[in-house]
């Protein structure tokens, strides 16, 4: 897994990433165990748990997993733990699905499906599922395209070739519209990879751009941003 990849954001990322809807979690039914891997700050993992699962939610960032610990730590069916998706720690053989969300895509695949097919109890069925969650707010190709020139580079790209095999994989999506104040369409916006951190050079242009987008497309201190919610639902032993 890429190291460090939203380091100083933890806080931000709490703030301005949306829980997931209520129609994902009915559309995922329940799992006894999950695997829940790149969890962040916990906003899913409070889910599942809600929805009655036992977790184990891999965090390897110290801050984000602070506010996840923070999060989970009066469900008594969670357990925490600050490694990789290549080494999660998790004991072999006790996982029914494991949950990527928005965090496939940085992970060393030739090292994760292997501790994947690990941790997972024998299945033929779903037993992995990725989501990847977007935001689009208003007139976003005009924000998105002012700036660009303010995005920290990145240390690598993540891998975006397919996750399973061709025609081995089931997709759902799920779409919401949340109308956002100033705080939380910043921290969203803040809380992306390639966003600049406080105190680098581009960070007070980087703020100023999304301000002046604020100002000009709110109404009543609100901001629409619609969300769409991508899920590809398949067995481990089918990714590549």
């Amino acid at each position: 897994m890429r190291r460090n990849t939203h380091a100083g954001k933890a806080a931000r990322y709490d703030l301005g990433r949306p829980a997931y809807p209520d129609a994902f979690f009915d559309f995922l039914g329940p799992a006894p165990v999950i695997a829940d891997i790149g969890a962040g700050t916990g906003k899913v993992t409070q889910g599942f748990l809600e929805h009655g699962s036992r977790v184990y939610a891999v965090e390897p960032d110290e801050d984000m997993r602070r506010i996840l610990l923070e999060r989970t730590g009066s469900y008594g069916n969670c357990t925490v733990l600050g490694n990789y998706a290549e080494d999660t720690g998790i004991p072999t053989g006790t996982i029914d699905l494991i949950f990527c969300g928005n965090s496939y895509y940085w992970f060393d695949r030739a090292r994760a499906i292997p501790e994947f097919k690990r941790i997972l109890k024998p299945s033929a069925g779903v037993n992995v599922v990725l989501a990847w969650l977007g935001g689009s707010p208003r007139k976003s190709d005009k924000l998105y395209e002012a700036l660009a020139a303010y995005r920290k580079p990145m240390d690598g790209r993540h891998d975006e070739s397919p996750p399973f095999r061709e025609g081995a994989f089931e997709m759902r999506g799920f779409s919401f519209t949340l109308h956002r104040d100033w705080d939380g369409f910043l921290s969203g916006m803040l809380s992306a990879s390639f966003s600049p951190n406080p105190g680098e050079d581009d960070f007070e242009g980087y703020c100023e751009i999304i301000k002046q987008h604020f100002e000009r497309y709110s109404k009543n201190q609100k901001l629409e941003t619609k969300f769409k919610l991508t899920c590809m639902t398949g067995n481990a032993n089918d990714l590549i």
